[in-house]
């Protein structure tokens, strides 16, 4: 009975890991190029830098259990002066959706960019998540956390429905949640404080910072943390 169970679990990895295809998009750009990554449906996105003047990303993708994995994939275009690279789907989705509107997606993204970046990210349904993060980040999120482990710049986070969590060393602070509540262990110089029942609102500094960290959701926390 047990090697049943054993074959039938083997049997269930390796169905998943067939069901996922890997496609990569890779441009090089210029040090003071603007990025701007939109991927519609995500789960995780998460950013990375490096000592290259390139962008890169690296999706792994599984819809509808692999039957629709084919359709999709990374394309590039110049708008508004900022390199875009996004997630295209074809017409699956429109041809899907006239006999079935259960879809099932899973598409995790790994995005490089150079330090010192200007980058923007738009999503409906991703979290972004980063561990270092140097030059000035905007985020578009609609359904989807954010996570900011270390960073040196400009940020502008917002997420519609998600919490947003950074470890902040130095910043000038702009925090805003509508139904949610801010919470820091951090010594802040407040200039502006307000906590109500459905809403909490930020702004000050954080050991003298000049650089603006503004962080906005409407349905989620916010955490601003210590650096330990």
């Amino acid at each position: 009975m047990k090697k049943i169970i054993a074959t039938a679990i083997i049997l269930v990895v390796t169905i998943t890991m067939n069901a996922q295809r890997k496609v990569e998009k890779s441009v090089n750009v210029s040090k003071t190029q603007a990025l701007f990554v939109n991927f519609k449906f995500a789960n995780n996105i998460e950013v990375k830098q490096w000592n290259k003047n390139k962008i890169e990303v690296k999706a792994t993708v599984s819809i509808n259990n692999g039957e629709g994995d084919k359709h999709f994939s990374l394309k590039t275009e110049k708008e508004n002066g900022e390199l875009k690279i996004y997630s295209d789907f074809g017409d699956y989705f429109k041809r899907k959706k006239s006999w079935n509107s259960s879809n099932k997606t899973e598409i995790n993204y790994v995005v490089y960019v150079p330090k010192n970046a200007t980058l923007r990210v738009k999503s409906i349904s991703g979290s972004l998540e980063s561990d270092s993060y140097t030059g000035n980040l905007t985020t578009e999120l609609i359904s989807g956390d954010i996570t900011l482990k270390k960073y040196a710049g400009v940020m502008k986070l917002k997420t519609v429905s998600g919490d947003v969590d950074v470890t902040i060393s130095k910043a000038k602070v702009n925090a805003k949640t509508v139904t949610g509540t801010i919470y820091s262990d951090l010594t802040i110089d407040t200039s502006y404080k307000e906590n109500k029942s459905y809403s909490s609102k930020v702004r000050g500094t954080v050991n003298n910072g000049s650089k603006e960290l503004k962080m906005t959701t409407v349905s989620g926390n916010i955490y601003m943390r210590k650096v330990k």
